[in-house]
């Protein structure tokens, strides 16, 4: 149910960018963007780090950074930026150019903040949430998104590719 639930919600919002932006080139740069800035981090820690990720430490770097991003402000989707970082760009007040812009413009990296912060709330929360369940046994009962298995999973596999040489010491 869960994941039909977000299934449709995606669904939803690709369906309302697609409604809302009027160009390819503008989908295209929203979607380079999540993919920077969401995905990215993601497949470069499981890929990399496995064993420092888990769940919970992907969905609250996931959740912040989306959030941050949305609150940024995107001129293609024709909405200003609610967080405005620093340097940035008011609409209505003439650019570099002499142009007046009709949505704000972020002239800080904020993509690359987001990206790094994903990052370090991905490690961060991934760590914390392990030394929970490892310290505190009794609380593995509550890990619903199954840290602990996958750490396990992840040590097993590791342990089999050397050739099982740590289990071949316990005989």
């Amino acid at each position: 149910a869960a994941v039909s639930t977000q299934s449709t919600g995606n669904t939803v919002i690709a369906m309302l960018i697609a409604i809302f932006v009027k160009s390819v080139y503008g989908l295209y740069l929203i979607c380079s963007d999540l993919v920077f800035i969401l995905l990215f981090p993601h497949l470069t820690l499981v890929v990399w780090f496995p064993k420092l990720t888990n769940k919970y430490g992907m969905i609250a770097g996931f959740g912040t950074a989306f959030f941050l991003r949305v609150l940024a402000g995107e001129p293609v989707l024709k909405y200003n930026a609610v967080l405005k970082y620093p340097y940035y760009q008011e609409p209505g007040v003439p650019d570099a150019y002499g142009d007046i812009p009709e949505y704000g413009f972020q002239r800080f990296p904020f993509r690359i903040l987001c990206m790094v912060l994903n990052m370090l709330i991905t490690l961060a929360v991934s760590f914390a949430f392990r030394m929970l369940f490892t310290k505190v046994p009794s609380l593995q009962k509550h890990d619903y998104l199954g840290a602990i298995k996958d750490y396990e999973e992840a040590e097993f596999k590791e342990d089999f590719q050397k050739g099982g040489k740590k289990n071949e010491s316990n005989l």
